[in-house]
Protein backbone atom coordinates (compact mmCIF):
# COMPACT_ATOMS: atom_id res chain seq x y z
CA UNK A 1 0.00 0.00 0.00
CA UNK A 2 1.17 3.64 -0.74
CA UNK A 3 0.58 6.07 1.80
CA UNK A 4 0.55 10.25 1.49
CA UNK A 5 2.13 12.05 4.66
CA UNK A 6 0.95 16.01 4.51
CA UNK A 7 3.46 17.98 7.17
CA UNK A 8 2.69 21.21 7.62
CA UNK A 9 5.25 23.28 9.48
CA UNK A 10 5.67 26.82 10.41
CA UNK A 11 7.87 27.96 7.71
CA UNK A 12 6.68 24.99 5.04
CA UNK A 13 5.02 22.61 4.05
CA UNK A 14 5.87 19.31 2.60
CA UNK A 15 3.98 15.58 0.87
CA UNK A 16 6.10 12.58 0.57
CA UNK A 17 4.79 9.12 -0.36
CA UNK A 18 5.87 6.21 1.08
CA UNK A 19 5.47 2.49 1.65
CA UNK A 20 5.76 0.31 4.55
CA UNK A 21 6.18 -3.79 4.61
CA UNK A 22 8.21 -6.56 6.12
CA UNK A 23 10.92 -5.31 3.84
CA UNK A 24 11.28 -1.95 5.57
CA UNK A 25 10.23 1.23 4.89
CA UNK A 26 10.49 3.47 1.69
CA UNK A 27 9.54 7.54 1.85
CA UNK A 28 10.61 9.43 -1.22
CA UNK A 29 9.51 13.73 -0.62
CA UNK A 30 7.39 14.60 -3.88
CA UNK A 31 6.30 18.23 -3.23
CA UNK A 32 6.83 21.29 -0.92
CA UNK A 33 5.38 24.81 -0.36
CA UNK A 34 6.16 28.18 1.51
CA UNK A 35 3.88 28.70 4.56
CA UNK A 36 4.73 31.69 6.20
CA UNK A 37 2.73 33.99 8.70
CA UNK A 38 1.14 37.22 6.68
CA UNK A 39 0.52 40.54 8.48
CA UNK A 40 -3.00 41.56 8.05
CA UNK A 41 -4.46 44.83 9.88
CA UNK A 42 -1.48 44.49 11.92
CA UNK A 43 -2.38 41.12 12.70
CA UNK A 44 -0.36 38.10 11.88
CA UNK A 45 -2.56 35.01 10.56
CA UNK A 46 -1.91 32.13 8.30
CA UNK A 47 -3.17 32.53 4.81
CA UNK A 48 -5.86 29.38 4.51
CA UNK A 49 -6.46 29.80 1.21
CA UNK A 50 -3.32 30.03 -0.15
CA UNK A 51 -2.07 27.13 2.06
CA UNK A 52 -4.87 25.11 0.62
CA UNK A 53 -4.22 25.66 -2.68
CA UNK A 54 -0.99 25.28 -2.48
CA UNK A 55 -1.56 21.76 -0.67
CA UNK A 56 -4.29 20.81 -3.47
CA UNK A 57 -2.05 21.42 -6.20
CA UNK A 58 0.96 18.86 -4.78
CA UNK A 59 -2.04 16.39 -4.26
CA UNK A 60 -3.57 16.31 -7.33
CA UNK A 61 0.20 16.41 -8.86
CA UNK A 62 0.83 13.35 -7.01
CA UNK A 63 -2.36 11.47 -7.67
CA UNK A 64 -1.92 12.08 -11.39
CA UNK A 65 0.81 9.72 -11.40
CA UNK A 66 0.96 7.27 -8.54
CA UNK A 67 -1.79 5.32 -6.60
CA UNK A 68 -2.42 6.18 -2.87
CA UNK A 69 -3.99 4.10 -0.36
CA UNK A 70 -4.30 6.92 2.67
CA UNK A 71 -3.38 10.03 3.12
CA UNK A 72 -2.86 11.85 6.40
CA UNK A 73 -1.70 15.35 7.57
CA UNK A 74 -0.07 16.53 10.20
CA UNK A 75 1.23 20.46 11.84
CA UNK A 76 2.77 22.41 14.30
CA UNK A 77 0.82 22.92 17.53
CA UNK A 78 -1.04 25.24 19.55
CA UNK A 79 -3.08 27.70 16.27
CA UNK A 80 -6.56 26.38 15.36
CA UNK A 81 -9.70 27.59 13.33
CA UNK A 82 -13.26 28.24 13.83
CA UNK A 83 -15.84 26.79 11.34
CA UNK A 84 -19.46 27.27 11.14
CA UNK A 85 -21.21 24.65 9.30
CA UNK A 86 -18.13 23.08 8.13
CA UNK A 87 -16.72 26.36 6.77
CA UNK A 88 -13.86 28.24 8.20
CA UNK A 89 -14.80 31.87 10.07
CA UNK A 90 -11.77 33.78 9.49
CA UNK A 91 -7.68 33.09 8.45
CA UNK A 92 -6.25 31.31 11.68
CA UNK A 93 -4.24 33.16 13.90
CA UNK A 94 -0.57 32.35 14.25
CA UNK A 95 0.96 31.81 17.55
CA UNK A 96 3.66 34.54 16.96
CA UNK A 97 1.06 37.18 16.67
CA UNK A 98 2.22 39.29 19.59
CA UNK A 99 -1.02 40.63 20.74
CA UNK A 100 -2.52 36.95 21.33
CA UNK A 101 -0.85 37.18 25.03
CA UNK A 102 -3.11 40.32 26.09
CA UNK A 103 -5.25 38.56 28.10
CA UNK A 104 -2.78 36.06 30.18
CA UNK A 105 -3.05 37.46 33.05
CA UNK A 106 -6.84 37.78 33.50
CA UNK A 107 -6.02 33.37 32.96
CA UNK A 108 -3.68 33.48 35.56
CA UNK A 109 -5.85 35.64 37.71
CA UNK A 110 -8.39 33.13 37.76
CA UNK A 111 -6.14 30.29 37.71
CA UNK A 112 -2.31 30.03 38.64
CA UNK A 113 0.61 28.92 36.42
CA UNK A 114 1.08 25.86 38.34
CA UNK A 115 -2.51 24.84 38.61
CA UNK A 116 -2.45 24.86 34.69
CA UNK A 117 0.61 22.93 35.24
CA UNK A 118 -0.62 20.22 37.24
CA UNK A 119 -4.20 20.09 35.27
CA UNK A 120 -2.99 20.24 31.65
CA UNK A 121 0.51 19.24 31.56
CA UNK A 122 1.50 21.95 29.73
CA UNK A 123 3.73 24.53 30.89
CA UNK A 124 5.02 27.11 27.98
CA UNK A 125 5.03 30.54 29.01
CA UNK A 126 7.49 31.47 25.71
CA UNK A 127 4.37 31.55 23.17
CA UNK A 128 0.24 32.15 23.27
CA UNK A 129 -1.07 28.40 22.98
CA UNK A 130 -4.66 27.36 22.35
CA UNK A 131 -6.10 28.74 25.87
CA UNK A 132 -4.46 31.81 25.50
CA UNK A 133 -5.78 32.34 22.38
CA UNK A 134 -8.98 30.86 23.12
CA UNK A 135 -9.04 33.11 25.57
CA UNK A 136 -8.00 36.75 23.82
CA UNK A 137 -11.09 35.82 20.92
CA UNK A 138 -13.58 35.22 24.21
CA UNK A 139 -12.44 38.66 25.15
CA UNK A 140 -11.43 40.49 22.40
CA UNK A 141 -13.35 39.26 19.81
CA UNK A 142 -16.91 37.64 21.28
CA UNK A 143 -18.74 38.22 17.97
CA UNK A 144 -16.73 36.15 16.11
CA UNK A 145 -16.34 33.38 18.41
CA UNK A 146 -20.10 33.47 19.19
CA UNK A 147 -20.51 32.53 15.05
CA UNK A 148 -18.47 29.43 15.64
CA UNK A 149 -20.17 25.96 16.31
CA UNK A 150 -17.00 24.25 15.97
CA UNK A 151 -12.91 25.29 17.22
CA UNK A 152 -10.69 22.59 15.40
CA UNK A 153 -6.89 22.30 15.40
CA UNK A 154 -4.96 22.85 12.16
CA UNK A 155 -3.90 19.31 11.46
CA UNK A 156 -7.90 18.50 11.47
CA UNK A 157 -8.85 22.05 10.22
CA UNK A 158 -6.87 21.07 6.77
CA UNK A 159 -8.13 17.77 6.85
CA UNK A 160 -12.20 18.73 7.03
CA UNK A 161 -11.09 21.40 4.04
CA UNK A 162 -9.80 17.98 1.90
CA UNK A 163 -13.02 16.00 2.76
CA UNK A 164 -12.82 14.64 6.35
CA UNK A 165 -15.44 14.24 9.40
CA UNK A 166 -14.58 16.79 11.64
CA UNK A 167 -12.76 15.20 14.86
CA UNK A 168 -9.97 16.30 17.18
CA UNK A 169 -7.56 13.96 18.17
CA UNK A 170 -5.22 13.57 21.40
CA UNK A 171 -1.71 14.52 20.30
CA UNK A 172 -2.12 17.78 18.72
CA UNK A 173 -4.99 18.47 21.67
CA UNK A 174 -2.39 18.12 24.62
CA UNK A 175 -0.78 21.29 23.16
CA UNK A 176 -3.75 23.68 23.53
CA UNK A 177 -3.31 23.48 27.59
CA UNK A 178 -7.10 22.71 27.66
CA UNK A 179 -6.49 19.01 27.95
CA UNK A 180 -6.03 16.36 31.00
CA UNK A 181 -3.36 14.41 30.31
CA UNK A 182 -4.19 11.71 32.56
CA UNK A 183 -7.85 11.20 31.30
CA UNK A 184 -7.06 12.05 27.71
CA UNK A 185 -10.11 14.27 27.50
CA UNK A 186 -10.57 17.84 27.06
CA UNK A 187 -10.61 19.78 30.81
CA UNK A 188 -13.92 21.27 30.93
CA UNK A 189 -13.95 22.10 34.51
CA UNK A 190 -11.24 24.23 34.10
CA UNK A 191 -12.77 26.42 30.81
CA UNK A 192 -16.15 26.35 32.62
CA UNK A 193 -14.19 28.53 35.47
CA UNK A 194 -12.40 30.62 33.27
CA UNK A 195 -15.92 31.52 31.24
CA UNK A 196 -15.17 29.89 27.90
CA UNK A 197 -17.69 27.60 25.89
CA UNK A 198 -17.11 23.93 25.65
CA UNK A 199 -19.40 23.10 22.84
CA UNK A 200 -17.23 23.62 20.14
CA UNK A 201 -14.79 21.16 21.38
CA UNK A 202 -14.54 17.96 19.00
CA UNK A 203 -14.67 14.46 20.09
CA UNK A 204 -10.97 13.34 20.23
CA UNK A 205 -10.56 10.12 18.14
CA UNK A 206 -7.18 8.28 18.48
CA UNK A 207 -4.54 8.00 15.98
CA UNK A 208 -5.10 5.39 13.14
CA UNK A 209 -8.71 6.63 12.75
CA UNK A 210 -10.12 6.73 9.06
CA UNK A 211 -11.92 10.17 9.00
CA UNK A 212 -13.27 10.03 5.33
CA UNK A 213 -12.11 10.23 2.20
CA UNK A 214 -10.56 12.74 -0.41
CA UNK A 215 -13.28 14.88 -1.90
CA UNK A 216 -10.98 14.14 -5.52
CA UNK A 217 -10.03 10.98 -5.45
CA UNK A 218 -11.03 7.30 -3.82
CA UNK A 219 -8.09 7.76 -0.84
CA UNK A 220 -8.75 7.31 2.60
CA UNK A 221 -8.32 10.16 4.86
CA UNK A 222 -6.28 8.97 8.31
CA UNK A 223 -5.51 10.33 11.10
CA UNK A 224 -1.95 10.49 12.68
CA UNK A 225 -0.34 11.40 15.92
CA UNK A 226 -1.09 15.18 13.80
CA UNK A 227 1.16 17.12 16.32
CA UNK A 228 4.11 16.80 13.80
CA UNK A 229 6.41 16.53 16.75
CA UNK A 230 4.47 13.13 17.92
CA UNK A 231 4.43 12.12 14.18
CA UNK A 232 8.47 12.72 14.60
CA UNK A 233 9.18 11.12 17.51
CA UNK A 234 6.96 8.29 16.72
CA UNK A 235 9.57 7.83 13.33
CA UNK A 236 12.52 7.55 15.57
CA UNK A 237 13.61 4.21 16.91
CA UNK A 238 13.36 5.04 20.69
CA UNK A 239 13.99 2.58 23.43
CA UNK A 240 14.78 2.20 27.51
CA UNK A 241 17.82 4.38 28.07
CA UNK A 242 17.25 7.14 25.02
CA UNK A 243 16.07 10.65 24.90
CA UNK A 244 14.79 12.52 21.37
CA UNK A 245 15.24 15.87 20.18
CA UNK A 246 13.17 17.04 16.93
CA UNK A 247 15.00 20.10 15.23
CA UNK A 248 12.62 22.75 12.85
CA UNK A 249 11.34 25.97 13.46
CA UNK A 250 11.10 24.71 16.76
CA UNK A 251 13.09 22.74 18.49
CA UNK A 252 11.88 19.98 21.37
CA UNK A 253 13.43 17.67 23.48
CA UNK A 254 12.60 15.09 26.12
CA UNK A 255 11.61 11.32 26.91
CA UNK A 256 8.81 9.52 26.08
CA UNK A 257 7.38 8.04 29.33
CA UNK A 258 4.12 6.12 30.03
CA UNK A 259 2.49 8.84 32.68
CA UNK A 260 2.89 12.63 32.68
CA UNK A 261 4.96 14.11 35.32
CA UNK A 262 3.19 16.75 37.03
CA UNK A 263 5.40 17.61 40.01
CA UNK A 264 6.81 21.34 41.48
CA UNK A 265 9.97 20.18 39.88
CA UNK A 266 9.04 19.66 36.51
CA UNK A 267 7.25 23.15 36.72
CA UNK A 268 10.18 24.73 37.79
CA UNK A 269 12.45 23.65 34.80
CA UNK A 270 9.50 24.48 32.37
CA UNK A 271 8.81 20.63 31.34
CA UNK A 272 5.41 20.28 29.55
CA UNK A 273 3.75 16.78 28.91
CA UNK A 274 2.31 16.21 25.73
CA UNK A 275 0.41 13.33 24.37
CA UNK A 276 1.98 11.09 22.15
CA UNK A 277 1.55 7.51 20.06
CA UNK A 278 0.51 4.09 21.47
CA UNK A 279 -0.66 6.26 24.32
CA UNK A 280 2.62 7.24 25.43
CA UNK A 281 3.38 10.92 27.22
CA UNK A 282 5.92 13.09 25.26
CA UNK A 283 7.88 14.77 28.44
CA UNK A 284 9.47 17.66 26.91
CA UNK A 285 10.67 21.19 26.49
CA UNK A 286 10.02 23.30 23.73
CA UNK A 287 12.85 26.00 22.11
CA UNK A 288 12.88 28.59 19.74
CA UNK A 289 14.95 26.92 17.23
CA UNK A 290 16.12 27.10 13.47
CA UNK A 291 13.41 29.86 13.04
CA UNK A 292 16.27 32.40 14.44
CA UNK A 293 18.47 31.55 11.24
CA UNK A 294 15.32 31.08 9.07
CA UNK A 295 14.59 34.86 10.27
CA UNK A 296 18.55 35.84 9.59
CA UNK A 297 18.07 34.38 6.15
CA UNK A 298 14.39 35.95 5.57
CA UNK A 299 16.78 39.51 6.70
CA UNK A 300 19.63 38.69 4.19
CA UNK A 301 17.02 37.77 1.50
CA UNK A 302 15.33 41.19 1.99
CA UNK A 303 18.83 42.92 0.67
CA UNK A 304 18.90 40.76 -2.60
CA UNK A 305 21.15 37.86 -1.31
CA UNK A 306 19.28 34.66 0.00
CA UNK A 307 22.11 32.65 1.10
CA UNK A 308 22.02 29.01 1.11
CA UNK A 309 22.48 26.96 3.87
CA UNK A 310 25.68 25.45 3.05
CA UNK A 311 27.64 28.50 2.45
CA UNK A 312 26.12 29.83 5.91
CA UNK A 313 27.15 26.65 7.66
CA UNK A 314 30.70 26.77 6.27
CA UNK A 315 31.12 30.12 7.10
CA UNK A 316 30.13 29.51 10.43
CA UNK A 317 32.19 26.11 10.42
CA UNK A 318 35.30 28.85 9.89
CA UNK A 319 34.03 31.57 12.26
CA UNK A 320 35.64 31.50 16.24
CA UNK A 321 33.50 33.42 18.10
CA UNK A 322 32.09 31.42 20.96
CA UNK A 323 29.21 33.80 22.29
CA UNK A 324 25.79 32.30 22.71
CA UNK A 325 22.52 33.68 23.40
CA UNK A 326 19.37 32.72 25.19
CA UNK A 327 17.39 31.43 21.92
CA UNK A 328 13.98 31.97 24.23
CA UNK A 329 14.53 35.31 25.38
CA UNK A 330 11.36 38.15 24.47
CA UNK A 331 13.90 39.34 22.27
CA UNK A 332 14.27 36.95 19.54
CA UNK A 333 10.48 37.14 18.44
CA UNK A 334 9.00 37.73 15.08
CA UNK A 335 9.67 41.73 14.42
CA UNK A 336 13.28 43.42 13.62
CA UNK A 337 16.26 42.05 11.79
CA UNK A 338 17.06 39.09 13.50
CA UNK A 339 21.15 39.05 12.94
CA UNK A 340 20.84 42.72 14.75
CA UNK A 341 18.87 41.15 17.32
CA UNK A 342 21.20 38.45 18.66
CA UNK A 343 24.39 41.41 18.45
CA UNK A 344 22.41 43.18 20.75
CA UNK A 345 21.87 40.11 22.72
CA UNK A 346 25.70 39.58 22.88
CA UNK A 347 26.31 43.15 23.59
CA UNK A 348 23.95 43.49 26.76
CA UNK A 349 25.78 40.50 27.95
CA UNK A 350 29.42 41.21 27.60
CA UNK A 351 30.06 39.07 24.52
CA UNK A 352 31.05 40.16 21.42
CA UNK A 353 29.05 40.93 19.04
CA UNK A 354 28.90 37.96 15.88
CA UNK A 355 29.63 40.60 12.82
CA UNK A 356 30.11 38.56 9.94
CA UNK A 357 27.30 36.02 8.68
CA UNK A 358 29.34 33.13 9.30
CA UNK A 359 29.99 34.01 13.03
CA UNK A 360 26.22 35.43 13.66
CA UNK A 361 25.14 31.56 12.41
CA UNK A 362 27.67 29.90 14.72
CA UNK A 363 26.06 31.66 17.66
CA UNK A 364 23.03 30.21 16.43
CA UNK A 365 24.12 27.06 16.28
CA UNK A 366 26.12 26.65 19.61
CA UNK A 367 23.37 28.28 21.62
CA UNK A 368 20.85 26.08 20.19
CA UNK A 369 22.58 22.71 21.10
CA UNK A 370 23.99 24.30 24.39
CA UNK A 371 20.43 25.17 25.41
CA UNK A 372 18.87 21.78 24.32
CA UNK A 373 21.35 20.30 26.33
CA UNK A 374 20.57 22.47 29.31
CA UNK A 375 16.81 21.44 28.70
CA UNK A 376 17.70 17.84 28.22
CA UNK A 377 19.72 17.83 31.50
CA UNK A 378 16.81 19.11 33.75
CA UNK A 379 14.09 16.70 32.10
CA UNK A 380 16.05 13.96 33.34
CA UNK A 381 16.62 14.98 36.81
CA UNK A 382 12.93 15.68 37.45
CA UNK A 383 11.70 12.06 35.38
CA UNK A 384 13.83 10.64 37.75
CA UNK A 385 15.69 8.40 34.76
CA UNK A 386 19.03 8.42 32.72
CA UNK A 387 19.80 8.50 29.21
CA UNK A 388 22.85 6.71 27.70
CA UNK A 389 22.01 8.41 23.94
CA UNK A 390 20.07 11.14 22.17
CA UNK A 391 18.20 10.67 18.69
CA UNK A 392 17.92 13.41 16.42
CA UNK A 393 15.21 14.19 13.91
CA UNK A 394 14.67 16.89 11.50
CA UNK A 395 16.15 19.32 9.35
CA UNK A 396 19.12 19.13 12.51
CA UNK A 397 20.21 16.07 10.92
CA UNK A 398 21.56 17.77 7.91
CA UNK A 399 23.63 20.27 9.76
CA UNK A 400 26.89 18.28 10.46
CA UNK A 401 28.30 21.31 12.25
CA UNK A 402 24.93 21.49 14.57
CA UNK A 403 25.40 17.66 15.47
CA UNK A 404 29.05 18.02 16.37
CA UNK A 405 27.94 20.74 19.24
CA UNK A 406 24.87 19.01 20.31
CA UNK A 407 27.05 15.83 21.17
CA UNK A 408 29.57 17.74 22.73
CA UNK A 409 26.84 19.82 24.43
CA UNK A 410 24.81 17.03 26.41
CA UNK A 411 28.00 14.73 26.35
CA UNK A 412 26.12 11.25 24.87
CA UNK A 413 26.37 9.68 21.50
CA UNK A 414 24.05 11.31 19.24
CA UNK A 415 22.28 9.17 16.59
CA UNK A 416 20.99 11.21 13.53
CA UNK A 417 18.50 9.71 11.98
CA UNK A 418 15.50 10.84 9.55
CA UNK A 419 15.52 14.64 8.76
CA UNK A 420 11.71 13.80 7.32
CA UNK A 421 11.22 12.08 10.76
CA UNK A 422 7.78 13.29 11.04
CA UNK A 423 6.78 12.04 7.62
CA UNK A 424 8.09 8.52 8.47
CA UNK A 425 6.16 8.82 11.79
CA UNK A 426 3.14 10.00 9.91
CA UNK A 427 3.27 7.29 7.32
CA UNK A 428 4.58 4.37 9.98
CA UNK A 429 0.91 5.10 11.72
CA UNK A 430 -1.00 4.66 8.25
CA UNK A 431 0.69 1.43 7.72
CA UNK A 432 -0.52 0.55 11.35
CA UNK A 433 -4.11 1.68 10.26
CA UNK A 434 -3.79 -0.16 6.83
CA UNK A 435 -2.75 -3.26 8.69
CA UNK A 436 0.21 -4.23 7.06
CA UNK A 437 2.39 -3.28 10.11
CA UNK A 438 0.89 -4.60 13.46
CA UNK A 439 1.86 -1.98 16.24
CA UNK A 440 4.47 1.28 16.13
CA UNK A 441 6.67 -0.90 18.14
CA UNK A 442 7.13 -3.05 14.85
CA UNK A 443 7.23 0.09 12.36
CA UNK A 444 10.22 1.66 14.77
CA UNK A 445 12.56 -1.87 14.24
CA UNK A 446 11.67 -1.47 10.32
CA UNK A 447 13.39 2.06 10.89
CA UNK A 448 16.10 0.92 12.92
CA UNK A 449 16.85 -1.12 10.47
CA UNK A 450 16.43 0.38 7.10
CA UNK A 451 16.82 4.04 7.63
CA UNK A 452 20.81 5.03 8.02
CA UNK A 453 21.80 6.78 11.32
CA UNK A 454 24.86 8.60 11.53
CA UNK A 455 26.71 8.48 14.73
CA UNK A 456 28.14 11.48 16.51
CA UNK A 457 30.79 10.84 19.64
CA UNK A 458 30.94 13.45 22.11
CA UNK A 459 34.54 14.71 22.71
CA UNK A 460 36.56 14.85 25.61
CA UNK A 461 38.52 18.17 26.01
CA UNK A 462 34.93 20.50 26.06
CA UNK A 463 33.39 20.57 29.25
CA UNK A 464 29.38 20.19 28.79
CA UNK A 465 28.94 21.27 32.00
CA UNK A 466 30.28 24.41 32.14
CA UNK A 467 28.91 24.76 28.96
CA UNK A 468 25.30 24.54 30.22
CA UNK A 469 25.88 26.29 33.27
CA UNK A 470 27.07 29.85 31.19
CA UNK A 471 23.51 29.00 29.45
CA UNK A 472 21.55 28.54 32.36
CA UNK A 473 23.10 32.18 33.58
CA UNK A 474 21.62 33.67 30.72
CA UNK A 475 18.27 32.11 30.84
CA UNK A 476 18.25 33.61 34.51
CA UNK A 477 18.26 37.24 32.56
CA UNK A 478 15.47 38.47 30.10
CA UNK A 479 17.59 40.73 27.41
CA UNK A 480 13.73 41.45 26.00
CA UNK A 481 13.07 44.00 28.60
CA UNK A 482 16.24 45.71 28.95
Amino acid sequence: MSHLAVDLGASGGKVYIGTVNDGGITIDPVGRFENRPVERGGRYVWDLDRLLENLRQEIDTVLDSRDVDTIAVDTWGVDFGLLADGEPLADPYSYRDPKLDATIGEITEAVSRFELFRRTGINHWNLPNTLWQYHHLATEQPDLLAQADRLVMMPQLIATQLGARLTGEPTIASTTQMLDPQTREWDRQLLDRLGLPTEPLPDLKPAGTTIGTLATADVDIVLPASHDTASAVAGLPLDDGSAFLSTGTWFIVGLELDSPVLTREAFEIGASNELGANDTVRFLSNINGFFLLEECREHWAADGDRPDYDTLLAAAAEATTDAVVNPDDPLFGIEGAMPDRIRRYCRQTDQPAPETRGAVVRVIVRSLATKAALQLADLTTAAGTSIDRLYLGGGGVRNDLFCHHLAAAVDLPVYAGAADATAVGNILLQAVAAGTVSNLTAGRRLVAEGLPLREYKPPTDVSAEAARDRMRGLCDRTIGDD
